[in-house]
């Protein structure tokens, strides 16, 4: 893409420069916003010391530079920014318009790190503009990205300090791999940040490998800010002129240690790291050292068999998807498989906040009328309890066909056209004709009432994650949906699929490497949604596997989870297809205290039916979640899902399909009852929210279920919004299984 890049003369401006170039984009012009009376201005967006030299800095780049004055200030200080007069943001904003009605641009380039103040205003401006935010340094590991760019030729020096550890009469002027190892130690000594995130330090960069010329110092005044004897601040003034580079021959040339986009291979790369990925390179080190172990003691003891080994200790997973997993199905179901789906919309909250919308149908042939409708409909639920879109934090949607996604996209973006909008899932399963998609939703709204606990107001707000900028931390989410919410200590995701962050592509590699990415994008999005939230966080996800190109990926899924959490439970749906023909897609939400959660295994028979529930509450913070299969084989042993002919996958469908409507209360009873345990002791009059996965071939009809859940939710004194969703395959371990039936709730 054409970019403009958004320079002050520092670091992290110029090796995002080089970023953006070894990303594939070309750099057109230059823009910088300047003080207009004095050197250093206190402002909470643009480094303004080492303004001087910026002319000479765009002479050596060969590119023209576009500034303007800072006029405004810091008016709207808030988490998120609107437009705002005499803000110091709409000083950008004017800029960068200029800049677009004079040149053909595509993408704006950005130094940020770790400031969410800064990204949330640069993705603002852009997104009103119409541009893409290409910001490559987002949330990397500080450590490794100094020693980054020194590697790579950045030659920069110190040119502001306001730290402790740091004296401006001793480090002014150093250049960054002198002062590096004295970083270091005062990060361990002091925490600070050593690529100067937290405001530390500023810097000025004299040569780098997009200059066709260096900069070169004639002169430097001290100035002492303030003379404080714990932490002074002071900076320089500088005075440059320009000299060329003997070993320049004309052409920009990157080092190889600036890696670009598509050198991506390795999930524990450090180059792409960020402060979330030291844990899991240690995971990576256990289990390779488990397999070492697992295979010299099979040497040594050939007769001994270890479960799983297939799996274990071969690398070759793409061999194992490619096997026959011993199901006897039907691969596409025809219309006469597609049960009925009617619509039981529905709407529940309760003292603490929480709304729980379910059942919502979109109805018509049209997949855009169907999305309006549907909608529509939302909107009716929400105003029928004094709620509006905006208090929506996620919305999970089941379409009938996934190449009507653009028209279903057009319908949803101008709903949710506000910014911070809710997390999203969107995936394919089996509907009938006249029905476009199933939608349920969460939502929330903080007031006097559901602060009764003693909470600040602030504590349970709704807050969003909406990265928009292109990086290599994660996939942005350019559409009308924020990769998490965070409400307390509950955090909610958007539906994770394996993109290449900076390339928004699929990574080549199968199950294994898809999984990988997902879950590393699972714990990014986690960590920076909430300090204290890590993958081990999960308490329950969903992972979609796509049917076709998928197999082995629910099997995959559940050991890459299990390694990485604390008893997270896991419910597997195969789809026909999911976003950008990715084979998983995963979903997941956290609560920070989920070490403080009990876990439980359980079940019962009713009548030829198996019930297996896995349960994990922490009643104390009003949560519980299950996890509710229904079967209709003898035994939960094996992890496959089979019929050895098609007279006894017939049976199957058989007693499935004649369930009946004692049954399906007595079943969905028990499992109200696990989910509820003993919270009405706590909280009277519980709101729960409810979704019922069946196959789409062998389940009674949703309208029996509907009644069934109904009659058992008055039974146990609650109230619940359900939603019903048809689907292909449910594998589990389970045997023979027909439905499962997952429930959360913030009681």
């Amino acid at each position: 893409m054409r970019t403009v890049a958004l320079i002050s003369g520092g670091k992290d401006s110029c090796y995002n420069m080089m970023q953006c170039v070894g990303a594939g984009h070309t750099i057109v012009a230059l823009a910088n916003l300047q003080p207009l009376f004095k050197d250093e201005l206190d402002s909470y967006m643009y480094q303004t010391v080492g303004h001087q030299g910026i002319e000479l800095y765009a002479e050596a780049m060969g590119l023209p530079l576009y500034r303007e004055a800072i006029s405004g200030i810091a008016v709207d200080q808030g988490r998120n920014y609107k437009p705002t007069d005499n803000d110091e943001v709409e000083d950008l904003f004017r800029l960068l318009s200029r800049i677009k009605n004079e040149l053909y641009i595509e993408a704006v380039s950005c130094g940020a790190i770790l400031s969410d103040y800064q990204r949330v205003r640069v993705e603002n401006v852009c997104q009103r503009l119409g541009l893409v935010s290409l910001a490559y340094l987002w949330r990397r590991n500080q450590k490794e990205l100094l020693q980054e760019m020194i590697s790579s030729g950045v030659e920069a020096i110190i040119i502001k300090v306001a730290a402790l550890g740091l004296d401006p009469r001793v480090h002014l002027g150093m250049t960054l791999k002198d002062i590096q190892p004295h970083l270091l130690l005062m990060q361990e000594k002091y925490g600070l940040n050593v690529c100067g995130e937290g405001g530390e330090y500023e810097t000025f960069t004299l040569d780098c490998p997009l200059f066709k010329e260096r900069l070169v110092i004639d002169d430097k005044e001290l100035v002492i800010h303030t003379d404080d004897a714990v932490a002074a601040v002071g900076y320089l003034n500088l005075k440059l002129h320009l000299e060329p580079k003997p070993d320049f021959d004309g052409t920009v040339k990157l080092p190889p240690a600036v890696k670009n986009s598509f050198d991506f291979k390795d999930l524990s790369d450090a180059v792409f790291s960020d402060i979330s990925d030291i844990e899991e390179s240690e995971l990576e080190s256990i289990e390779k050292l488990k397999i070492e172990e697992e295979k010299k003691q099979m040497e040594l003891n050939p007769l001994i068999s270890y479960e799983g080994k297939a799996d274990v200790l071969t690398d070759d997973v793409e061999a194992n998807e490619e096997t026959d997993d011993g199901y006897y199905y039907e691969e596409e179901p025809d219309e006469t498989c597609k049960l009925p789906v009617i619509d039981h919309r529905s709407i529940c909250g309760n003292r603490h906040g929480w709304f729980f919308i379910g059942g919502i149908v979109g109805e018509g042939i049209d997949t855009a009328r169907a999305t309006d409708d549907a909608i529509n409909k939302l909107i009716n639920l929400l105003h029928s309890k004094d709620l509006r879109l905006e208090d929506v934090c996620s919305v999970n949607i089941y379409m009938r066909d996934m190449e009507q996604y653009a028209a279903l996209n057009s319908v949803y973006v101008k709903a949710f056209s506000f910014p911070n909008p809710p997390t999203r899932v969107c995936v394919q399963c089996p509907l009938p004709k006249d029905v476009g998609l199933i939608m349920d939703a969460v939502a929330y709204k903080i007031s006097a009432g559901n602060n009764a606990e003693g909470e600040g107001n602030n504590s349970k707000e709704r807050v969003t994650m909406h990265v928009q900028g292109i990086s290599h931390w994660a996939p942005a989410n350019i559409g009308p949906y924020s990769q998490a919410v965070k409400i307390g200590e509950v955090v909610g995701t958007c539906g994770q699929i394996a993109l290449v962050p900076g390339t928004m592509k699929l990574v080549e590699g199968g199950a294994r490497a898809q999984c990988a990415l997902a879950l590393r994008h699972l714990t990014r999005v986690l960590r920076a949604a909430h300090p204290r939230a890590h993958i081990r966080s999960v308490v329950q996800s969903v992972c979609y596997v796509r049917a076709k190109g998928g197999r082995g990926g629910a099997r995959e899924a559940r050991r890459q989870l299990e390694r990485r959490t604390a008893g997270a439970m896991v419910q597997c749906a195969v789809v026909d297809a999911l976003p950008r023909g990715a084979t998983l897609e995963w979903h997941a939400w956290a609560h920070t205290d989920n070490n403080r959660f009990d876990y439980e295994e359980t079940g019962c028979n009713v009548g030829e039916y198996k019930v297996a529930i896995t349960r994990r509450w922490n009643y104390e913070n009003t949560v519980a979640a299950i996890v509710c299969y229904v079967a209709t084989g003898s035994s939960p042993s094996t992890c496959q899902l089979w019929f050895p002919d098609e007279a006894t996958c017939q049976s199957h469908r058989d007693l499935a399909a004649t369930m009946s409507r004692e049954e399906l209360d007595a079943v969905l009873e028990y499992a109200l009852k696990k989910l509820l345990n003993d919270c009405q002791q706590r909280d009277t009059d519980p709101a729960l929210s409810v979704r019922i996965f069946y196959q789409v071939w062998s389940a009674p009809p949703l309208a029996l279920m509907v009644e069934a859940m109904s009659s058992a939710a008055q039974r146990v004194g609650a109230r619940v919004s359900l939603t019903g969703v048809p689907w292909p395959r449910l594998p589990r371990p389970e045997r023979n299984q027909k439905m499962n039936a997952d429930a959360l709730s913030p009681l």
